[in-house]
């Protein structure tokens, strides 16, 4: 077996790089493969996700790099990104010279592929496509905006442009449902599983209905994650107050996550109106949620809460909640959607409307069992969706083409 050579590239260093990149890490650290794994990231990167740099100390096959200068990163300017993603990528592809780099982060790379990013020794480059959404109008529903549609023909002239680029392998992408979209001449589109790391979990058995104060005859639906308008958090309360009195009376509404500053005063007073004008109970949970505790959480709660608004790309709380076997209300709209529909599990809505998100919620709290929702088609996606599947499919396709 040959010796590999091997980096991962991220300039990120929220949402799930951290569980990414561990993922990666660990699996590399304890698998047969010959060679060395350097994982090139900024220096915040490591202080937010101290434990990457525990589990690569942990690897003699396993090398930290990280970036010597200061990494600013706004996705709002598109040009300067892939300006700073592909200087960067070429400083550190020949100060190591891997055999393959990963892109831990293909989209914001993709500008600098297709404008003629080139290296004088045969590297191989492949890259975790996050958020593909030019094949949504593939989709039953809903029916593509024009702005959508002139976004899609962009999407898809960068992505033919970028693949071109002669040292790209292997397109990684999260949406299994874009790969017979994606068409190249030499680059080869695989779905990635969205992996979920199945740790021990030592909050098995919480009674977190009553460290929550959930009230007699109440049906627990949870919101978790970080709070953001774009995760529909305040559409779903405006939804809860539609609700009528002898329903409202049915739901505790739980919100579970880190509340960002900027969004303190906004949440509390839509949170006191909500309580002042109905009959919901509503629990938030301001804080940062470790690992071992999210399942745990999941389980204890009737329904999962998935309301973002026009939502591109995966959900980790989506297999989550099919790990813990609860049903699922979110949108409609894009691969959320699609799975919640072609995997059985659990409603979608229009989640722009707080009408019809009211009308869900009711739904499910008159007749629970009406949910669509296949526990054992639940199990089947959770199980097709873990940690090791989502690196294996990645290290096993980067080390046959070595």
């Amino acid at each position: 077996m040959p010796a590999h050579s091997i980096m991962l590239f991220d300039l990120l260093s929220g949402g799930h790089h951290g569980q990414y990149v561990r993922q990666l890490v660990e699996f590399w650290g304890r698998s047969e493969y010959r060679g060395r794994v350097d994982v090139v990231v900024p220096n915040v990167f490591l202080e937010r996700h101290t434990d990457v740099q525990r589990s690569a100390e942990a690897y003699s096959n396993v090398r930290i790099v990280p970036i010597d200068e200061p990494v600013v990163f706004d996705a709002r300017y598109l040009l300067q990104s892939s300006r700073m993603h592909g200087r960067l990528l070429r400083k550190y592809l020949v100060l190591l010279r891997p055999d393959h780099c990963l892109l831990m982060y293909f989209d914001h790379v993709q500008l600098a592929l297709a404008l003629g990013l080139r290296f004088q020794y045969s590297v191989k480059i492949s890259g975790i496509y996050f958020r593909p959404s030019f094949h949504y109008g593939s989709f039953d529903r809903p029916h593509p905006r024009p702005k959508d549609r002139l976004q899609a023909v962009r999407k898809r002239v960068l992505l033919w442009a970028a693949l071109r680029n002669p040292h790209f392998r292997f397109l990684f992408c999260l949406d299994p449902y874009v790969v017979p979209f994606v068409q190249a001449k030499h680059a080869q589109a695989v779905a990635l599983p969205d992996g979920v790391a199945r740790r021990s979990n030592p909050q098995k058995g919480t009674d977190f209905r009553s460290l929550w104060g959930v009230k007699p005859r109440r049906r627990v639906a949870v919101f978790f994650g970080t709070i953001s308008v774009r995760k529909g958090i305040y559409r779903l309360l405006e939804a809860a107050e539609l609700l009528p009195s002898e329903i409202a009376m049915l739901l505790c509404l739980v919100i579970s996550g880190r509340v960002p500053g900027r969004e303190k005063a906004r949440l509390a007073a839509s949170i006191e109106r909500l309580e002042r004008e109905s009959d919901v109970q509503v629990v938030l949970r301001d804080q940062f949620v470790e690992e071992d505790v999210i399942q745990a959480i999941l389980e204890s709660s009737d329904l999962v809460l998935l309301p973002y608004l026009r939502h591109i790309g995966s959900s980790g709380v989506l297999v989550r909640a099919a790990l813990a076997g609860v049903p699922v209300m979110g949108s409609n709209y894009g691969l959320l959607g699609e799975h919640l529909r072609q995997r059985k599990l659990g409603l979608t809505v229009n989640t722009t409307s707080a009408k019809t998100l009211a009308e869900g919620l009711e739904t499910w709290l008159r007749k629970p069992r009406d949910i669509p929702f296949d526990a054992r088609e639940a199990a089947r996606f959770a199980r097709e969706n873990t940690a090791d599947a989502f690196s294996n499919t990645i290290f096993s396709r980067m080390t046959e083409s070595a």
